[in-house]
């Protein structure tokens, strides 16, 4: 069973993830560097991280916890998204600040292109609770310190080739 590990820094490294949505040469939309963790239910033990999370509510809100509070683990069965089934799903933030990512052998990535949509990474990540009043929205989030690819896996595209998009034509037509 694959598990979270505690550091000394009270950080936490995750076990091996398949990535999902990877903002991390470039912000997302929301102005933020991160991406989206997909842990395998069979074979990630999610205890350490869910007993965090726990203190990460008591520590800000005590007992009096707020309605809708929002937390990180969400259960990819639940999504409409294929390649989160059988998985839990966390969406790690970096905020404004690009994490480090290194390779197997702790080599800076540089090229956007090894690093995407379906590899293998882990990361060290940290907890931290929030309460948007303003907003009326509360809870903890996932914020990601540093990511370390593991391997290649299939590339989560949902692009079709333009093989399949477009019938063969015939030498000089014109009827298009």
């Amino acid at each position: 069973m694959n598990k979270f590990k505690l550091k000394e820094d009270g950080s936490m490294l995750t076990p091996e993830f398949r990535v999902s949505f990877p903002k991390i040469f470039e912000k997302g939309m929301d102005g933020k560097f991160g991406c989206g963790m997909m842990f395998d239910k069979g074979s990630t033990d999610m205890k350490l991280l869910q007993a965090k999370i726990e203190e990460a509510v008591k520590d800000k809100w005590g007992s009096k916890k707020p309605k809708n509070l929002t937390f990180p683990i969400m259960d990819g069965d639940d999504s409409d998204r294929a390649e989160r089934e059988g998985c839990w799903y966390i969406n790690g933030k970096a905020g404004k600040y690009r994490p480090a990512l290194v390779d197997r052998y702790k080599d800076e990535i540089e090229d956007p292109e090894e690093f995407y949509a379906g590899c293998y990474a882990r990361a060290v990540i940290t907890l931290y609770s929030y309460d948007r009043k303003d907003i009326g929205k509360a809870g903890v989030s996932v914020g990601i310190r540093s990511i370390q690819k593991i391997r290649d896996g299939e590339p989560l595209v949902s692009r079709v080739s333009a093989e399949n998009e477009f019938d063969e034509l015939p030498d000089e037509t014109d009827d298009l």
